[in-house]
C-alpha cells in the first residue's frame, strides 16, 4: 500500500513554517497511523496523524531550506523533500501576549492544563501558523498559489510571541468594555518602547486576563449571557491591531502533535467553570475551532476585509478544524475521532467600521456604572465603533443591535424513505428564542417549514417554501405572523461567482471544500494584492488612486473593486482584474449593481491596485 500525498510535490518551495500534507495510503479505506519527521531537523520523535478510511492529514515544521520528510505507514515509507524560503517581505504579523502590571499572566484553565505564560506563548505562537498555513491553503483553491502573510520571526527564522507588561492593572481593565481595551491597548503599544516597526507590523495581541465568573447557581445556557459573566473579554480587530481575549485558549494546542487530538477532543465545556464560545456546539474542539477562527477574522479586519456572505469574514471560522483533520464519511468510526458535524455560518455577523491604530489620550477614569450591561454587546466578531459622521458629536452614542446568532443541530439517525426525505433542524436564537425548520423532499418538490418561537412558547413567525426540482419552476408560498423573526436565515457556504463580463477574469464556480472555511471571492483577491502578502518595491500612497463623480481612476491600474453595504460594510458585489494590464479607470454606475441592499442610498467602495494600495470612500447612489 503506497503512501500518496496530494497537495504538495516533492521540490516543492514553500513559505510556510508548517505546511499541511492532505494524502491517503492508496488502496486502503481502513483506520490506521502514519508518521512524520523531518530529518533535517534531526527530529527524535516522529509526530503521529491518524488515517481515517485511508485518508490522512498531517503537518510538519520546517527549517530554512531543504527539508526532507520521512512518512512512515506499516512497512511503507515516503520521502518528501520541501524547500522553505522565507519571504522576506517589508511587512509582517506580530502575535503579542498581553500581561497586566502586578499579575502573573496566568490564562484560565482547568487545573490540568499548563496556564503559565510560557505556555500561552507557544498556543499563540502555533495558532498563528495554523492561521498562516489555513491561509495558504485556501489561497490556492482560488488559483493564487500558496500565498499568506509573514509572521515576524528571530534569527533562527522560528516564529516568535512577545510578552507585553502592560501599564493597565487587572481592577482596571476589568471594568473596561472590550471597545476601551482595544483603544487602550492600540495607543500603549504604538508608544511602547519595547517595540521597533510598529508602523510596519499587524498585532495579533491576546489578553492573559480573560476571566469567566458565574454567580455558583447559575449555568448560562446563551452566549449573551455568558459574556455577561466575563471579564477582559473581546474579538475586536481593525487598523493595525486584532486583539481577543484567552477565555478558550486552554483549548488550544501547545505543540504540533496536540493539534489532532485537540480538534477532536469531545469533551464538554463546564459551563460553571469555563468559558464556552463554540456556536453552542459546547466540546472543547469547537472551542478551538471557534476561537482560533474568530482570531483569523479579526486579523482579516486589519487586513481590509469587510464581513462577507460567506467564509472566514462571516461564520465560517467555525469549521476551521475541518482543515486540518479528515472527516470520516462512515458512522461507524472510534470515538477519538468527530461524528457531529459543525454547521458552517452558524451565526450571522455584525459588522463597524474599522478603526486604524490611535495615538489620542485615553481617559483612564472609566465609567463603570453599567459596565456588565454594555461589555457583553462590543464583542465584534468586528470591528472597533466608528461612529456616523452626523453622529459623532451628538453625545448620542454608538448604535448596535447585534442580529442574533444561531446554530443549527441536526437530528441523527433519521432515516430517508424510499421516495421523501425528512431533516428537523433545531435552531437556538441569541435572543432565547428558538426556530424549528422541516425540510421534507422528495423526487419532485423540496418542501421547507419554518417556525420560530419565544422563549414562553408564543409563535413570533412560520413561513413555508415549497419548490420544484430539476426544473426552473417554481412555486413558493409564504405566510407569516404580523412578528418578523429577528434571526437570519440560513447561509450555505457559497460557489465563486462568475466575473461580469468586460476586462475582468472569467471566475469558473465550484464547491468550496471544509464548508464555510474558506476565504470568499473577494476576500482572497484582496489579500493577494494586499501589501501584507507582497514585496512591493514603491511607496504606499492613496494619492495614487482618485474618485470623481462615479469615475474612480488609479496610476497603477486596479485589481479590485469592491461595493459594501454602509454602514454594516457587508461586500455585496465586487469586480476583479487579474489580467496583466489592468485597467486603470473604471465607472460605478447603478446598472451594473447587483444585490444593492434595499433601500440604500449610499455604499462604501474600495478600491485596490496593482501594488497593494487601498481606497475606501462612501458613494452616493443617487448620483451614480
Amino acid at each position: 500500500m503506497k503512501i500518496r500525498v496530494y497537495n504538495v510535490v516533492h521540490g516543492e518551495r514553500i513559505s510556510l513554517h508548517l505546511p499541511l500534507l492532505v494524502g491517503e495510503i492508496d488502496g486502503s479505506i481502513e483506520d490506521g497511523s502514519i508518521e512524520v519527521r523531518n530529518t533535517s531537523r534531526h527530529e527524535g520523535v516522529a509526530t503521529v496523524w491518524p488515517v481515517i478510511e485511508g485518508a490522512f492529514k498531517g503537518l510538519v515544521r520546517l527549517i530554512p531550506g531543504a527539508n526532507h520528510i520521512q512518512m512512515t505507514h506499516c512497512d511503507e515509507i515516503l520521502t518528501l523533500t520541501l524547500v522553505f524560503t522565507f519571504p522576506h517581505f517589508k511587512y509582517f504579523v506580530r502575535p503579542v501576549y498581553i500581561v497586566l502590571s502586578g499579575d502573573d499572566g496566568y490564562f484560565q484553565g482547568p487545573e490540568e492544563e499548563d496556564c503559565t505564560v510560557d505556555s500561552a506563548l507557544e498556543r499563540i505562537k502555533l495558532g498563528a501558523m495554523l492561521i498562516q498555513t489555513f491561509t495558504a491553503e485556501k489561497m490556492k483553491e482560488h488559483g493564487f498559489g500558496r500565498v499568506s502573510f509573514q509572521l515576524e520571526v528571530d534569527a533562527n527564522y522560528e516564529p516568535v510571541c512577545h510578552v507585553f507588561h502592560s501599564k493597565l492593572t487587572l481592577e482596571e481593565a476589568h471594568c473596561m468594555t472590550g471597545n476601551d481595551l482595544w483603544t487602550y491597548f492600540a495607543r500603549e503599544l504604538m508608544i511602547s518602547s519595547n517595540f521597533v516597526d510598529k508602523e510596519i507590523c499587524k498585532w495579533y495581541c491576546f489578553m492573559s486576563f480573560t476571566r469567566y465568573s458565574p454567580p455558583s447557581d447559575i449555568t448560562p445556557s446563551t452566549h449573551s449571557e455568558i459574556l455577561k459573566y466575563t471579564k477582559g473579554h473581546t474579538a475586536l480587530g481593525g487598523g493595525g491591531l486584532a486583539l481577543f481575549g484567552t477565555g478558550n485558549l486552554h483549548t488550544w494546542a501547545a505543540s504540533i502533535g496536540e493539534v489532532n487530538k485537540r480538534f477532536t477532543d469531545t469533551r464538554r465545556i463546564d459551563r460553571t467553570k469555563f468559558m464556552d464560545d463554540s456556536a453552542y456546539r459546547e466540546f472543547y474542539w469547537a472551542n478551538y475551532a471557534t476561537g482560533l477562527g474568530a482570531s483569523l477574522h479579526e486579523l482579516g479586519h486589519t487586513f481590509d476585509l469587510a464581513h462577507t456572505p460567506s467564509g472566514i469574514m462571516a461564520r465560517g471560522f467555525d469549521d476551521l478544524h475541518k482543515v486540518f483533520i479528515v472527516q470520516r464519511s462512515r458512522g461507524n468510526g472510534s470515538s477519538d475521532h468527530i461524528h457531529e458535524r459543525s454547521s458552517s455560518e452558524t451565526r450571522s455577523t455584525t459588522s463597524s467600521s474599522s478603526e486604524s491604530l490611535s495615538n489620542q489620550g485615553y481617559n483612564r477614569e472609566v465609567k463603570v456604572k453599567d459596565i456588565n450591561a454594555r461589555r457583553y454587546k462590543d464583542v465584534c466578531y468586528g470591528s472597533p465603533f466608528r461612529k456616523p459622521a452626523s453622529r459623532r458629536n451628538s453625545g448620542s452614542g454608538n448604535v448596535y443591535i447585534a442580529p442574533p446568532p444561531m446554530v443549527f443541530r441536526i437530528e441523527p439517525n433519521f432515516r430517508p424513505v424510499s421516495l421523501q426525505q425528512t431533516v428537523s433542524i433545531s435552531v437556538h436564537n441569541y435572543d432565547g428564542s428558538k426556530t424549528h425548520q422541516t425540510i421534507t423532499k422528495d423526487s419532485c418538490y423540496e418542501t421547507v417549514t419554518e417556525v420560530t418561537l419565544g422563549e414562553s412558547g408564543q409563535l413570533l413567525a412560520k413561513s413555508c417554501k415549497r419548490e420544484r426540482h430539476h426544473s426552473s419552476e417554481s412555486t413558493t408560498s409564504v405566510q407569516s405572523s404580523s412578528y418578523s423573526s429577528a434571526s437570519p436565515s440560513r447561509v450555505i457556504p457559497s460557489n465563486l461567482p462568475n466575473s461580469p463580463s468586460g476586462t475582468e477574469v472569467n471566475v469558473p464556480a465550484f464547491q468550496f471544500i471544509d464548508d464555510g472555511a474558506h476565504w470568499y471571492r473577494a476576500s482572497a483577491v484582496l489579500l493577494r494584492f494586499h501589501r501584507w502578502f507582497n514585496n512591493y518595491n514603491v511607496p504606499e500612497s492613496r494619492k495614487h488612486m482618485s474618485l470623481s463623480g462615479s469615475r474612480i481612476k488609479s496610476s497603477y491600474g486596479f485589481r479590485l473593486v469592491e461595493l459594501r453595504s454602509d454602514p454594516e460594510g457587508v461586500v455585496f458585489h465586487h469586480w476583479e482584474f487579474l489580467s496583466e494590464t489592468p485597467p486603470t479607470e473604471f465607472t460605478l454606475k447603478t446598472s451594473r449593481l447587483k444585490n444593492v441592499p434595499k433601500d440604500a442610498k449610499t455604499v462604501s467602495i474600495l478600491a485596490e491596485d496593482n501594488v497593494g494600495n487601498v481606497f475606501k470612500k462612501r458613494v452616493d447612489l443617487e448620483v451614480n
